[in-house]
């Protein structure tokens, strides 16, 4: 059974989704006696007393493992050496967030158009309304969602895997 699934890595993506969706739909019409059998025969091992439920996520995630491929080598060895000490994994440091003082005037040209919003204590005025966040106000000049603080270059935008 795993040999006949591990071949099928070597088709082509679609045939292979069409292969993961029948597989996990054949899950989900198993007895429990017939997942507990495709586990042994996925896992090497007996599940134990598993629910249906568990057997068939997990089950459907194995499937899935085999033919897309798992974790990288990378990230198991990352949540092996978190596991073994937590206290020593590295934690990305805190970005202190800009203060900005009530009167301050943000000013930002979006398609030709100058938009000023000001700084107060309660939020945000922009155009005789208040708003309490920045990207409040960022979406209504945008007509979508964005990061206001980014928007209005508080924040550095994130051009990471953007090739610049």
């Amino acid at each position: 059974m795993r040999e006949r699934i591990l071949k099928q890595k070597s088709n082509q993506a679609s045939e292979a989704d069409r292969s993961v969706v029948r597989q996990i739909n054949e899950l989900q019409r198993m007895s429990l006696p017939a997942l507990r059998k495709k586990w042994i025969d996925l896992f090497g091992s007996d599940p134990g007393k598993l629910s249906k439920q568990y057997l068939t996520r997990r089950l459907a995630y194995r499937i899935q493992e085999l033919i897309y491929g798992g974790m990288s080598h990378e990230t198991r060895d990352k949540l092996r050496r978190w596991a073994e000490s937590p206290e020593k994994m590295v934690k990305k440091p805190v970005r202190e967030k800009t203060h900005l003082q009530p009167g301050t005037r943000l000013l930002r040209d979006w398609h030709g158009e100058r938009f000023e919003v000001i700084v107060q204590d309660d939020g945000f005025a922009f155009k005789g309304k208040t708003y309490r966040s920045l990207s409040g106000i960022a979406r209504a000049i945008t007509g979508r969602h964005c990061g206001g603080r980014r928007f209005f270059g508080l924040q550095p935008s994130n051009t990471k895997g953007r090739g610049q």
